[in-house]
Order: C-alpha cells, then structure tokens, then sequence
C-alpha cells in the first residue's frame, strides 16, 4: 500500500536552513521566512492544509506590497477634501513613511508600531497630534484587512488614537457683544452671525448673497472657503455632507446682518457677504490678526478661538429645547 502524498514540498537551503511552499490557485507559494529544521517546515505545511480543509486558509504571501505603495494608493482612491487630503500626505511622508515605507504590510507588527508611537511621542510633537498620525496609520492599516492583504490590523494598541479634551475658554453673550463692539466694522456681523449660527469659519467666509434669505432668515450653508497651496482661495464644499444644510438665524442677528450687507456686501447675486478690509476672500490669515486686537480690546480670554463661538451656537440651541439631533444638524456634524 503506498503512503498518502505529503502537502507541499520542503527543500534544504545552501544555508542549512528549510524553505516550504505549496500549490494553491495554480501557483506556489512560500513561507514567509525560513525555518530551522525540517520538522518545523512540516508542520507550518500542516496547519496550512488544515486552514485550507477548514476553509479558513489566509494567503500571507498577498501581503508581500510595500506599505508606501499601498499607502499612497490608499489615499489617491479616497474622496477627501484638499486641504485634508494634504494633511494626511504631509504626516505619512513626515512620521510613518520613514520607518515602515518599505516594509511589506504583513511584516508590520505591533511591537514595531508601539516602538515607533513610542518615538513619537518623546520628539517635538504633542499627543494629541500623535494620536491623529495613529489614527490615520490605523486607518490604512485596516483598510489592508478589509482587502484581504492581511489577516489582522496590527496598528490596535489600546487608547492610542484617543485624543485628549481640552477645555476651551466658554464664551458667553456678553463677551460676544464686547467682542462685535471693538472688532473692525465690517467684521462685526460675522461675530454676531459665528456666534448665533454655529456655522464653521469657512461657511460662514463663504456665504454669498443668493444664500441669505433675509425674508425667513435662513443661511443656506452650499460652500466652505478654504486655501488651496499652489492655488489661493478655494470654494468647495462644507467640510462634512452634513455640513449642506439650511440654518435659521434669530431676529436680532438677522437683522444685524441685514445691515451688514447694507453696507458691505455687493448687490449681485455671488458677492461675497463677507469680505476682507481689501474686498478679497476672507481667508482666516487675514482676519486673525483682527480677530487677536479684538480679544484683546474685549478683555476675553486670550486664546479664545472664532471656532469657539459655535460652542455658544450650540449650547444656547441645546439650552432653548432642542434635541441633541438638532444641534447637530444645526453644527453640520455627521454624529455628536
């Protein structure tokens, strides 16, 4: 009676150590390294054609792509806003590409990527930004797994992408009356609007005309402004699908805002409502340092943010009955 054949085949190397491989879909493949002795290629041969009776095989050999190929592919089939998508390229070339670039994904390991987060966090950068360069590691990393090139996600350490909260400074309505008092004219009614709409920086910077319906008070948020390196000022869209959305402002504030583009904001249709002092695109380096003699004047917190503002928006939302779906939507966040 003739013995079974064996799965695979083993061969000694002229270094005294053993390469095994088998036949699957037509073509070989190797173990990913070598082993010792023979028995030890034997038995990896094994558990490979138990996985395949099972079911459960796992090509490792899929995942030999260098992790900066796969990287950058990652990031040219995502649909990400510019200024995002340059944010992610700058920390993959900065803090990830250096170490594994040329690593092949199913040769990342964990120690490995606790060894580099550990790197990162004793260099310049805070932990906070070191959990965004984790998290977008993970990301692509998992996305790996979801194609299929490797079997688990390796970048998984417990809370490493979880960022701190700092408490902001809370502005209150009284600072933003200050605030509108002190500031140059023609960016008074911004304030007022940022604080009242919850609207971000942009949205607000990229408002025109044809969307202020000042019979319903309602600001149909359609584009966000932005600027584009190479380019200069840039209108896309808001930073979320949610952010495309309609907001009703109150009375008082509709009013202001009436008078503002009274006064400063052109009569076509596309005229910007807010401007800078030269009549260009707001960008926010343009307005900041307005924004700094402001706070300054007003005697408020000295690192009060007009980001800030759109936490007043929502608290005096929240504050008024609405649900916490409402505020959201009112913020153009996706999920609170």
């Amino acid at each position: 009676m003739s013995a079974a054949r064996q799965f695979g085949t083993i061969r000694k190397l002229p270094s005294g150590r053993f390469q095994a491989r088998y036949s699957h879909l037509g073509r070989q493949v190797s173990a990913r390294s070598t082993f010792p002795t023979k028995t030890d290629a034997r038995r990896w041969l094994s558990s490979i054609e138990t996985d395949l009776q099972r079911g459960e095989h796992f090509d490792e050999s899929i995942g030999s792509v260098k992790f900066e190929d796969y990287a950058f592919r990652w990031l040219d089939e995502r649909p990400l806003r510019h200024n995002t998508r340059q944010l992610y390229e700058s920390q993959l070339r900065k803090w990830i590409i250096g170490p594994f670039g040329s690593v092949r994904l199913n040769d990342i390991t964990t120690p490995d990527v606790r060894s580099w987060r550990s790197g990162l966090l004793k260099s310049h950068l805070s932990e906070n930004t070191v959990a965004k360069i984790y998290r977008l590691f993970r990301t692509i990393m998992e996305t790996a797994v979801e194609d299929g090139l490797i079997r688990a996600n390796p970048v998984k350490m417990t809370g490493a992408a979880k960022e701190k909260v700092h408490k902001r400074p809370e502005v209150t309505f009284p600072e933003v009356v200050r605030l509108a008092e002190v500031i140059e004219p023609e960016f008074a009614a911004l304030v007022w609007v940022g604080a009242a709409s919850g609207l971000r920086y942009g949205e607000l910077t990229g408002l025109r005309r044809s969307d202020v319906d000042l019979e319903t008070g309602q600001l149909h948020v359609r584009k966000s402004l932005s600027f584009q390196k190479g380019v200069g000022p840039t209108f896309g869209p808001p930073k979320t699908m949610a952010g495309v959305r309609v907001v009703a402002l109150d009375p008082e504030t509709l009013e202001i805002l009436s008078g503002h583009m009274d006064t400063f904001t052109e009569p076509e249709p596309d005229a910007l409502v807010f401007r800078s002092i030269k009549k260009k695109p707001l960008l926010n380096r343009y307005f900041q340092p307005s924004w700094r003699r402001a706070r300054r004047d007003a005697g408020v917190a000295q690192d009060l943010r007009f980001h800030d503002l759109r936490h007043l928006a929502g608290t005096t939302a929240a504050s008024s009955g609405a649900s916490t779906v409402e505020v959201m939507a009112r913020l153009g966040h996706s999920t609170p």
